[in-house]
């Protein structure tokens, strides 16, 4: 009886556990479902600003992530490129030590010293070595100033992405409804100014007479 009543308390508990899970879940969709953009735009504009105000601050931090993951890109990029110089240098010594082994044997075949066959051959392979490596290292040239030219131009999207986010700050939070205010202003003032001159003109036909 003992061990049938553990059985059930553990089953409890988990049976509670799940439960409790279940209902986090679904309370969480709920909250994340809950913005309903019909119902938002029935509440009056004053009530909204600080909807607008959250919508602005994300679209800032919207244009900050795209600019950090441009600075990101930029920093492989440049990774890149450093490699692709090293592998450049690398090759370029190759090309430099073989020169000279190639000069040395050659000096050592006009002297007519050595064994002729043996010469030849061994001026045809460094020879041969030669050409290799200078076509391993144009084609690494090549990524390489490829990679430069993508850096050059990630670099100007990201002035372009700096400046925009700067622009972006300094307009703030766009207010559509003070500008309805403002043109609403006017109208009165306008009709002042006529009211005015309307006066103006019975005055002087008053003097007049």
């Amino acid at each position: 009886m003992k061990i049938f009543g553990h059985i059930s308390l553990i089953f409890l508990l988990a049976f509670s556990l799940l439960t409790g899970c279940e209902a986090t879940r679904s309370f969480t969709s709920s909250i994340s479902g809950s913005s309903d953009e019909n119902l938002l735009a029935q509440v009056p504009a004053e009530e909204r600003e600080e909807v607008k105000k959250a919508e602005f601050d994300l679209q800032v931090a919207q244009e900050k992530m795209s600019l950090a993951e441009m600075k990101t890109e930029l920093a492989s990029l440049q990774k890149k490129y450093a490699d692709y110089e090293e592998d450049a240098a690398d090759e370029y010594q190759k090309k430099a030590e073989v020169s000279v082994e190639l000069a040395k044997l050659e000096a050592i075949d006009r002297a007519g010293l050595g064994e002729k066959q043996a010469n030849i051959e061994d001026i045809a392979d460094l020879k041969a070595e030669q050409l290799k490596i200078e076509a391993n290292k144009i084609k690494i040239e090549a990524k390489r100033d490829t990679t430069g030219e993508k850096i050059n131009d990630l670099r100007k999207q990201i002035e372009e992405q700096e400046t925009k986010i700067i622009n972006l700050e300094a307009a703030g939070v766009p207010e559509p409804e003070k500008a309805d205010v403002m043109m609403t202003d006017e109208k009165p003032a306008e009709k002042g100014v006529s009211e005015s001159a309307t006066e103006k003109g019975a005055g002087e036909q008053e003097g007049q007479q």
